[in-house]
């Protein structure tokens, strides 16, 4: 967790400077396009000269209005623009945005923007519902797609990338020390979860996934000619739609500390397309406030990291047969 003196100057003092890396006829995907970081996600890169921009959002109506509002500001051309439904809550409708973006002709830059912290239990994919999306829903979805990430690479000799939003969070987050064979599993059982906590430990469990993914999909030391780069980054604290889903006190307080301490959305984005667009150098690592920053030593437990990701792939494999397959 950062000190409260980082903390500071993170949120109040940090000069966040303007992505400037060109996303000249690049494609892109956003997922949770629609709303909060999202649309300013998408602000960004066509300004940068993305060619397409595809939205991936569990609304297609909220979608729309986004893209709407996103065309009105920047008076582009309405063909950058395409709105695709993907909920992270279905293996089918997943299943269906990658069969749509394999069709693309190409895609090189997939952001993991999508996510959801709420205050109310709910089981997804055999786990509480945080966790089924933030973890399992993200990468059922991102595992599917880098084939066409490394497919872009060697057709286009470019260097595609695969973000994922995190969150600072991670390091406070709590692991549960006795949680049996399925930690996911464990958290089916309602008297196990806080939900105060859940947020931040898919976010350790996105840092664990990334960090093993990386070792395996062209590593530093890869003899690929054309690799590709996947990181995540904590975009600082940001007024976004986070909180929608919490109740009572608890969005009360957070609505009260967002008004206070929060960055905009924009200047978040900032930091998610400078991610989005740095070298091969942040492959497997964690930015912060613009630059790396080495994984809090929660992270770096390789016998946790190790069982998370084989329980992982493990639950993605019975969702969708030879995924993992598809990473080799």
């Amino acid at each position: 967790m950062p000190s409260l003196g980082d903390f500071v100057h993170t949120q109040f003092v940090l000069n966040i400077p303007k992505p400037s890396a060109s996303f000249r006829t690049k494609t892109v995907i956003v997922t949770g396009a629609n709303g909060g970081l999202g649309k300013d996600i998408v602000k960004h890169v066509i300004r940068l000269g993305a060619s397409k921009v595809i939205f991936g959002c569990r609304s297609l109506a909220r979608g729309n209005q986004a893209k709407q509002e996103i065309e009105t500001i920047l008076k582009c051309n309405p063909d950058i623009i395409e709105v695709w439904e993907v909920d992270l809550e279905s293996p089918s409708s997943i299943k269906t945005f990658v069969d749509q973006a394999n069709r693309l002709p190409r895609l090189d830059v997939l952001i993991n923007n999508a996510g959801i912290r709420t205050g109310k239990f709910k089981i997804v994919y055999d786990t509480e519902r945080t966790l089924a999306v933030n973890n399992i829903g993200t990468f059922l979805l991102a595992f599917q797609l880098i084939p066409k990430l490394k497919e872009t690479a060697r057709k286009y000799g470019v260097t595609p990338h695969m973000t994922t939003v995190g969150s600072a969070l991670y390091d406070v987050a709590k692991y549960p020390e006795k949680h049996g064979d399925d930690v996911f599993a464990w958290f089916k059982d309602e008297s196990h979860v806080n939900m105060m906590n859940q947020y931040n430990l898919s976010k350790l469990l996105q840092l664990y996934t990334v960090i093993k993914l990386c070792a395996i999909v062209d590593p530093v030391n890869t003899a690929d000619s054309n690799p590709i780069v996947i990181n995540t980054l904590d975009p600082c604290f940001c007024k976004t739609g986070l909180a929608g889903e919490l109740k009572g006190g608890a969005k009360v307080f957070f609505k009260i500390f967002e008004s206070i301490a929060a960055r905009t959305a924009e200047e978040g984005a900032r930091l998610v397309v400078q991610a989005a667009s740095a070298g091969r150098e942040t492959h497997g690592l964690y930015m912060r406030a613009g630059a790396v920053q080495e994984y809090a030593p929660i992270a770096q437990d390789d016998a946790r990291a190790t069982y998370v990701w084989e329980l992982l792939c493990e639950k993605l494999e019975k969702l969708q047969p030879g995924i993992m397959q598809s990473l080799q």
